[in-house]
């Protein structure tokens, strides 16, 4: 809790009318956060405390609330962690320009802190699991010392192991500053411009420049990571050349090193997103959790989606890192502009985590299985397995999304197109499910293997597994609208059995799938679909939009290692590509 003495400019007297939008006379205070953070450094300036307050309170309250279990203590933790900034300020630390992307990892590290107190019952159900898949990743650290980590030195743990985090810490800070509210964001140029007081073409030539500088800084890491590996650093440039073409030329050499090496192929993930889907990419490995549900709320905003000032954060039961938790209030609010379309605004409001979330293929013609490195994969393992208990680098996974460069189109990516003839009604099921096209392999986004019945086996039960693509009918799925026209309901179709996926019901993570005769009636068989038609890629999650279908271990699938072919439910905050899945055209075509 923060004392009287530093009480944060959003709680003073609402009668004065003034919150630090306006200087003395009246003017509207166009400095730049670097003068603003001069200012309260030399003398306490409190007019400026105000205005950085103004002009990213709303972030932070928006963050503050994935991580807490209701408004009222999001409030009293973004109030925390902006005092915390801004006595760091005062004493000559902090920030200068990058105010945003620092606030928001002192909402994380104080939420860290308040699960170590006795305030941990404040907190999200999802921002405590979360720090406590970090704290499993010690390992051996935490044999060396007699003490459990605290919850800040898990989080600082996590946030040295992602390599595109350290790439982005290496830029200088004006770059940091302008990718996280030019690009994450989507401020308006001239937005962007006064924080950092620049013209809106002088944003625009800062952004090229920071995007290439992070490319160069991810590239300089991946070597530094892996000094030992002369043949690593040998491909480094091609990998990069790869990435930036839009369809690359094959390059059988690199492909062949990146058969053989399962933390190359990471790096061409993660280039790629880099590459093509920064605004996702970086809100995943800089957040590190409830990236999703943040960008959500500052789109939202953006957009003025209906609503967005009045929805409150996750209850005591939601999971504010799914992507259900919107962020409400002030986080809604100011500080972004209107940028955004109408359509996407339609888009986000629909299911903006989904849209948000979209993913990768290291080659963009969207290569065969055989084009890809082989899958490592162990036979066996149930699927109410755990994966290997948090790996620090694991919600720093690539997560990827859509091309922050242009809005998602009504009937292109984000959302399938509705049929031209006229829908159903919502509560009538169709007594034949149309089929919205031929049957297709669905290959995880992570290790290009397929999901497939087992053999093909037409008994109620079974579970899908992962396996090495072979083509086969057991390994290609047909989708049904038995609602025509709403793809929320959804059916998936194995074409060797014709029975239907099934949801066990269960809302933990990892609850395990089955097939079940086909019922258009049973809501367990209804998946809500998202697909990307730019890049290949579908999602498929329940009913409320939070848990995706995909594999059960999939922090050792993302990072390549041997790994369980189980496949379950899990909620998607963790950005993992074992959760999307590469489909053929044929899987949309009516």
């Amino acid at each position: 809790m923060t004392n009287r003495g530093d009480a944060h400019p959003g709680r003073q007297d609402g009668a004065s009318g003034r919150h630090g939008r306006h200087r003395a006379g009246g003017a509207e205070d166009r400095r730049s956060d670097a003068l603003l953070t001069s200012a309260v450094r030399e003398d306490g300036d409190a007019g400026a405390i105000e205005e950085l307050y103004r002009r990213h309170a709303p972030a932070v309250l928006a963050y503050a609330r994935t991580c807490c279990r209701d408004p009222h203590t999001a409030e009293d933790l973004a109030s925390e962690a902006f005092t915390r900034t801004v006595r760091t300020v005062r004493d000559g630390k902090g920030p200068d320009e990058a105010w945003r992307p620092y606030l928001l990892a002192v909402v994380r590290h104080t939420a860290a802190r308040w699960a170590r107190q006795d305030r941990r019952v404040d907190l999200s159900p999802g921002f405590g699991e979360w720090l406590d898949a970090a704290a499993g990743a010690g390992g051996a650290e935490q044999d060396l010392v007699s003490r459990e980590p605290s919850g800040e030195e898990r989080v600082v743990r996590a946030e040295d192991s992602g390599m595109v985090a350290a790439a982005f810490r290496a830029l200088p800070e004006r770059w940091r500053a302008v990718l996280w509210y030019g690009v994450v964001e989507e401020e308006p140029a001239a937005r962007v411009g006064t924080l950092l007081g620049l013209t809106p073409s002088g944003v625009a030539s800062l952004t090229a420049r920071a995007r290439e500088g992070l490319r160069e800084a991810y590239l300089a890491v991946h070597a530094e990571q892996g000094a030992a590996e002369e043949e690593c650093r040998r491909y480094s440039d091609r990998l990069a050349a790869a990435v930036r073409r839009s369809r690359p030329r094959r390059d059988a050499l690199l492909d062949r090193h990146l058969e053989r090496c399962g933390r190359c192929r990471r790096a061409a993930r993660e280039l790629a997103d880099l590459n093509e889907r920064l605004r996702t990419v970086l809100p995943a490995a800089v957040l590190l959790f409830g990236g999703p549900a943040y960008l959500e709320s500052r789109a939202a905003a953006v957009a003025g989606t209906p609503g967005a000032a009045e929805t409150s954060g996750p209850t005591a039961g939601g999971d504010a890192a799914g992507g259900n938790a919107t962020g409400g209030g002030t986080a809604g609010g100011g500080g972004a502009g209107g940028s955004a379309t109408g359509v996407k605004g339609v888009v986000l409001a629909v299911g903006a985590s989904a849209a948000l979330l979209g993913g990768w293929a290291l080659w963009s013609d969207g290569g065969r299985a055989q084009d890809r490195p082989p899958v490592t994969v162990k036979s066996g393992a149930p699927a109410s397995a755990r994966p290997t208990p948090g790996a620090p680098d694991a919600p720093t996974e690539s997560s990827a999304g859509a091309d922050p460069s242009r809005p998602p189109s009504p009937s292109g990516t984000g959302t399938p197109s509705s049929p031209s003839a006229p829908p159903v009604p919502s509560g009538t099921a169709s007594p034949h499910p149309f089929a919205r096209g031929g049957p297709s392999t669905l290959r995880f986004v992570s290790t290009g293997a397929c999901m497939e019945i087992p053999g093909g086996t037409a008994r109620a039960g079974v579970r899908p597994e992962e396996a090495v693509c072979d083509g086969g009918a057991h390994q290609r799925w047909v989708l049904l609208e038995p609602y025509r026209g709403d793809p929320a309901r959804t059916q998936v179709r194995n074409e060797a059995t014709g029975m239907c996926l099934t949801r066990s019901g269960g809302t933990r993570d990892h609850a395990p799938v089955d097939q079940r005769p086909c019922d258009a009636t049973r809501e367990t068989q209804w998946w809500n679909l998202w697909t990307d038609t730019a890049s290949g890629e579908a999602a498929l999650r329940d009913g409320t939009g939070t848990r995706y279908l995909g594999l059960v271990e999939w922090a050792r699938a993302d990072k390549a290692q041997e790994h369980g072919s189980a496949i379950g439910t899990t909620r998607y905050y963790y950005g993992s590509a074992s959760m999307r899945f590469l489909f053929e055209p044929e899987l949309l075509e009516r």
